[in-house]
C-alpha cells in the first residue's frame, strides 16, 4: 500500500511539473544569467518573491477550480455574466483573452528568439541568413504539427531528460566558479539597484506567469487540493533552483561590455566546461525552448477556450436559500421554463400560461436547483470549435516565426516579452482574488483570512512592480530620485488597490474573512 501510495504521489509531482516547464524556458536563462551578469547576486530576492507570488497565486487558482468546478475563465465568465457584454460574452473576459493572446505572442517570440540563440552557441554555427530563417521556419513546422495532431507526448519525456542535462551542467558550473556566500546571503536583501527595474519586473514575469493561472485552473480539475498543493510547491521549488543556478552562473560572466549576450553566457560554459559542455547547454537550451514553444500557444487557446466557451446554467443566479445551502435561481421568465420542462404543456394553473411580467421578481425567479446539483449545472462546458482553436494556435507560431526570422536582438525581444507579462499579472492577480472571494463559487470552502493576506499582498506588490516600471520609463526625464519614484510606485500600488477593493464586493467579503470564523467543511 505504501508503495502504491509513493507511486501514486511522484505521478501527481510530474504532472504538476509541466508547470516548471512552462516557467523554465528560454527566456528564464537569458533574463536570470542577465540579472546575474548585470547585478551579481543582488537580485535573487526577486527570484524568491517571484516563486512565493507563483505559488501563491497557483495555488489559489487551483482551489478555486477543486472547490468550485470550474476553471478560472469559467467563473469570470459566470461572474460577469450579467454585466457588460460583446457577442454575448463578457467584456473582461474579452480583455483577458486578448491580453493572454498578446502576452503569449510576446511569449512565443522569446522563445523563438532563444530557440535561435541556442542553435548559435553550438560549436560551428553562426547567425546567416539560411540558417536562421530555415531553422525559424522548422520550429515552426515541429511545433504546430505537434500541437495538430496533438502528439506533444511523444516529445516531452525526450526534451525533460535534454533539460535535466542541462540543470547539471549548470550546477556543475556554479561547483567551479565557486560560490560567495557572504555575497549570495546579501542578495536575499530587497533592493532595486539603478537601471534594473525593467529587470526585477522580468524576473518576475518570467517565473510568475500570469497565463499559469489559466493552465493550472484546468489542471486541476478532477484533483485532490492536497495534491494540488504538494505538486505545486514541487513544481515551484523546481523553477527556484534552476534559476537560481542560471543567476549564479550569470556572475560569473566577466566578459560583459555594454550588453549581455547569450554568447557571453556560451563562452563561461565552454571556459569552465569545455566543448561538451558547450554541446549539453546548446541541446538544453533548445530544448526549453521548444518547451515553451509548445505550451504558450496552447496556453493561450486553453485559456480562450474556458472564457469564450459558454457553461449550461449561465441563465441561473447562485445565491444562498434559507438552510444556507447555495441555490441556482432561474434568470428566465417562469413560464418559459415552465413550458420547457413540461414539453409544452402548461403548469398546473387552470390551464393557462402565466404571462411573465418583467417588473415581477416573483414570475421571473423560480428555484432550479440545489447545491447538490450544482457541478454538473456549472461544469459542462461546450467548448471550442477545433478549427478556432488551431488558427490561434497557427497565428500565435507564424508571428513568432516572421519576427524572429527579422534578427531582432533576442535580449531586447525577450525583455519586451517578459515586462508586458510582468505588467499584466496584477491584472489576472485580481481577477484571481475576486473570484476567490465570491461565495457563488466558494461558499462550501471560504476564504481564510490569512489566504486573502497572503493575497492581498501578493497583488499590491505586483501591482508596485508593475508601477515602478512605468514611473520610470515615463517620468524619467522628469524625476532622478530613485525613492521619489518608488515612492510613486507605491502610491498608485495602493490606490489601485483601494478602487478595486471599494468599488467591488471584494471589501465586504474581506471583512467576513476577518470577522467571522467559518470552519473549513
Amino acid at each position: 500500500m505504501k508503495i502504491k501510495t509513493a507511486t501514486q504521489e511522484i505521478v501527481s509531482m510530474l504532472y504538476w511539473s509541466m508547470l516548471a516547464a512552462c516557467t523554465v524556458g528560454p527566456g528564464t536563462v537569458v533574463t536570470c544569467a542577465r540579472a546575474g551578469a548585470e547585478h551579481g547576486l543582488n537580485l535573487i530576492w526577486a527570484l524568491i518573491f517571484a516563486s512565493l507570488l507563483a505559488y501563491t497565486l497557483q495555488e489559489g487558482t487551483a482551489r478555486l477550480t477543486i472547490v468550485s468546478g470550474m476553471s478560472l475563465g469559467q467563473c469570470l465568465r459566470m461572474k460577469y455574466r450579467h454585466g457588460p457584454k460583446l457577442y454575448n460574452t463578457a467584456v473582461i473576459c474579452w480583455i483577458v483573452a486578448v491580453s493572454v493572446f498578446f502576452g503569449n505572442t510576446l511569449y512565443e517570440c522569446n522563445n523563438w528568439a532563444g530557440g535561435m540563440s541556442a542553435i548559435y552557441s553550438l560549436p560551428g554555427m553562426e547567425n546567416t541568413n539560411f540558417i536562421r530563417i530555415s531553422c525559424c521556419i522548422a520550429y515552426g513546422v515541429v511545433v504546430y504539427a505537434l500541437l495538430f495532431w496533438d502528439k506533444t507526448d511523444y516529445l516531452s519525456v525526450g526534451l525533460g531528460v535534454i533539460m535535466v542535462g542541462m540543470i547539471i551542467l549548470f550546477f556543475l558550473v556554479v561547483i567551479n566558479l565557486g560560490l560567495d556566500f557572504k555575497r549570495f546571503g546579501s542578495g536575499f536583501i530587497p533592493n532595486i539597484p539603478d537601471g534594473s527595474s525593467n529587470l526585477v519586473l522580468s524576473l518576475v514575469g518570467t517565473t510568475s506567469i500570469g497565463f499559469n493561472l489559466f493552465l493550472g485552473s484546468v489542471m486541476a480539475k478532477g484533483r485532490s487540493l492536497g495534491s494540488a498543493q504538494r505538486g505545486i510547491g514541487f513544481s515551484t521549488v523546481c523553477a527556484l533552483e534552476v534559476s537560481m543556478l542560471i543567476l549564479i552562473v550569470g556572475d560569473g560572466i566577466t566578459d560583459v561590455d555594454s550588453k549581455f549576450s547569450v554568447a557571453n553566457l556560451a563562452h563561461l560554459i565552454a571556459k569552465t566546461v569545455g566543448q561538451v559542455g558547450l554541446w549539453v547547454f546548446g541541446l538544453g537550451f533548445i530544448a526549453a525552448a521548444l518547451s515553451s514553444m509548445l505550451t504558450v500557444p496552447l496556453g493561450a487557446a486553453i485559456t480562450a477556450d474556458s472564457v469564450f466557451s459558454s457553461i449550461e446554467g449561465e441563465d441561473l443566479d447562485f445565491r444562498c436559500g434559507e438552510d444556507g445551502k447555495e441555490v441556482a435561481i432561474s434568470m428566465l421568465p417562469q413560464s418559459s421554463t415552465a413550458q420547457s420542462n413540461n414539453n409544452g404543456d402548461p403548469q398546473e394553473n387552470g390551464g393557462e400560461d402565466i404571462e411573465a411580467n418583467p417588473f415581477d421578481i416573483g414570475n421571473q425567479m423560480a428555484p432550479m436547483a440545489s447545491q447538490e446539483d450544482l457541478p454538473s449545472i456549472k461544469q459542462e462546458l461546450k467548448t471550442f470549435p477545433r478549427w478556432i482553436y488551431m488558427t490561434l494556435i497557427l497565428i500565435i507560431v507564424v508571428i513568432a516565426v516572421i519576427v524572429s526570422s527579422a534578427n531582432l536582438p533576442t535580449v531586447d525581444v525577450i525583455q519586451v516579452a517578459q515586462v508586458f507579462n510582468g505588467c499584466l499579472l496584477p491584472f489576472f492577480a485580481t481577477c484571481l482574488l475576486l473570484c476567490l472571494n465570491d461565495p457563488q463559487f466558494m461558499s462550501k470552502q471560504p476564504q481564510t483570512w490569512w489566504n486573502n493576506i497572503f493575497l492581498l499582498v501578493s497583488v499590491t506588490i505586483t501591482l508596485f512592480l508593475a508601477a515602478n516600471v512605468f514611473v520610470h520609463n515615463i517620468m524619467n526625464f522628469l524625476i532622478t530620485d530613485e525613492k521619489i519614484k518608488m515612492s510613486i510606485a507605491g502610491g498608485v500600488a495602493l490606490i489601485v488597490m483601494a478602487i478595486v477593493t471599494f468599488t467591488t464586493s471584494l471589501s465586504t467579503e474581506l471583512r467576513k474573512s476577518f470577522t467571522l470564523y467559518r470552519p473549513i467543511s
